[in-house]
């Protein structure tokens, strides 16, 4: 037993001294070479990078917004001096809050008061502003589509020409209660007419909504314009607070009222008028009415609210496609916009941008790269830099299979993202900013050429 645990003792010291050898012999073979034989030769592959790709970006009028539905509905004006003069306002629908509803024996209207509460701003708010209210004769439908640009009949009367100073920030008192920041307009001092209307709803248009919606269609209310300043105001319709309160009497009782809500069941939808763009400056009127495209390489434009939005083209990548002496894969494709805004106070940076590839008729599609998700596409704010960054290999790959499709792509467009029920706007630097220290639009490649 002793000989044989020595035997097996000293094998092992053997085998160890054999398996050091080979180590030492594999490690001897230079790194660059192994597995040599079963790669191809190195020559095929040819690694690049380019910021330089010459692009072109400028700032085009945006079509017509869909605006129904929206999480806020806008009211203001303001009087921006790049961007000129914009107004917003909206069309809604209010409904019973019960069913089956009297108002007694000979109802007497006390007052009329419709009360928004309010969900942000964008602008000066220290800038009063001068609303109207105007009954809607047209009926809207829950149902339908709605855009920024339609308009619906209303009543001649104008139940507010109500002036206020915006406080969005600031709780609202009323009596002895603290509520939620909002704004209360009384729609009874300028006519009593569509309170004694409501007061004088038959039984039959007070049974359901569907029948009060024939026998009242709803309310416009407008904003008048500033000359200088202003903002433009969110209200959060569809909650408690905001409402339209008939405070009455009869020959029974005093000190009566019926609530009438808004909620995510009516139809409403907001409009939006930039005038033109007749008051804006020079450079963004020549660039956006005039059509000097080549004033995009300083700068160009975004604006929500069925304003502007910036058409993109990446022509240098024809270039890149014809030098390339074989097939070019994308390893990375990131698009970087700078924006330049100056006054971020009033006019903060949107949260978001949307990139969309555009089908050549005004419409758009979703590009292929946004379906990886918002953490890999991007278009979020970036403080740190003060850019927006989009990577978009899936597209700039499907641009670089030929020629063709790069010289015949419509293109890309730049959109504020919510731009239906926000107010920002954004200044982005060119392609070649006049000053030479501001950070240009770019798009940076980073590609493999596999050689034939």
């Amino acid at each position: 037993m002793k000989k044989l645990f020595y035997g097996l003792k000293y094998w092992h010291v053997v085998v160890f001294f054999v398996g050091l050898l080979i180590i030492g012999t594999a490690c001897t073979k230079r790194p660059n070479q192994i597995g040599s034989d079963i790669q191809p030769n190195a020559g095929l592959i040819q690694l690049q990078y380019s910021d330089t790709i010459e692009l072109t970006a400028y700032s085009v009028l945006e079509d017509s917004l869909r605006t129904d539905r929206t999480e806020s509905n806008l009211l203001g004006s303001m009087k921006d001096p790049v961007f000129g003069t914009t107004t917003a306002g909206f069309y809604t629908q209010v409904r019973l809050s019960t069913s089956t509803h009297d108002f007694g024996t000979n109802p007497q209207l006390d007052s009329l008061v419709l009360q928004l509460v309010y969900s942000g701003y964008y602008g000066d708010t220290t800038t009063m502003q001068t609303i109207h209210v105007h009954e809607l004769l047209d009926s809207l439908k829950y149902d339908s589509a709605y855009y920024s640009n339609q308009v619906k009949a209303t009543g001649d009367i104008d139940y507010a020409n109500y002036s206020f100073m915006p406080k969005p920030k600031s709780r609202f008192i009323f009596g002895t209660d603290t509520l939620a920041a909002m704004i209360r307009v009384r729609l009874s001092d300028q006519s009593a007419e569509l309170g004694n209307k409501l007061l004088a709803a038959d039984s039959v248009s007070l049974s359901a909504n569907t029948a009060f919606l024939r026998y009242f269609k709803g309310l416009r209310v407008t904003a008048e314009t500033v000359s200088q300043g202003g903002a433009i105001l969110f209200f959060n319709l569809p909650v408690t607070q905001s409402k339209m309160t008939l405070y009455y009497n009869n020959a029974e009782e005093d000190s009566l009222r019926y609530e009438f809500f808004i909620t995510s069941s009516e139809a409403r939808y907001n409009t939006y008028d930039h005038y033109g763009y007749a008051d804006a400056d020079a450079s963004l009127k020549n660039q956006v009415l005039n059509g000097d495209t080549l004033l995009g390489r300083d700068k160009f434009y975004l604006q929500s609210m069925n304003g502007l939005k910036a058409r993109i083209r990446l022509n240098g990548l024809n270039e890149i496609r014809q030098k390339a002496p074989g097939k070019i894969v994308v390893n990375e494709a990131k698009l970087i916009f700078t924006s330049m805004e100056l006054d971020t106070v009033r006019y903060f940076v949107p949260s978001q941008l949307a990139l969309v590839r555009s089908n050549g008729q005004g419409g758009y599609s979703i590009l292929s790269d946004q379906i990886e998700g918002e953490g890999y596409f991007g278009g979020t704010y970036r403080s740190q830099f003060n850019n927006y960054q989009f990577r978009i290999n899936r597209y700039v790959q499907d641009l670089l299979r030929n020629d063709s499709i790069v010289t015949d792509d419509p293109g890309l467009y730049l959109i504020i993202q919510g731009s239906a029920s926000r107010a920002n706007r954004l200044i982005l630097n060119g392609t070649h900013p006049q000053v030479d220290s501001l950070t240009r639009l770019q798009l940076q490649l980073n590609y493999s050429i596999i050689n034939d």
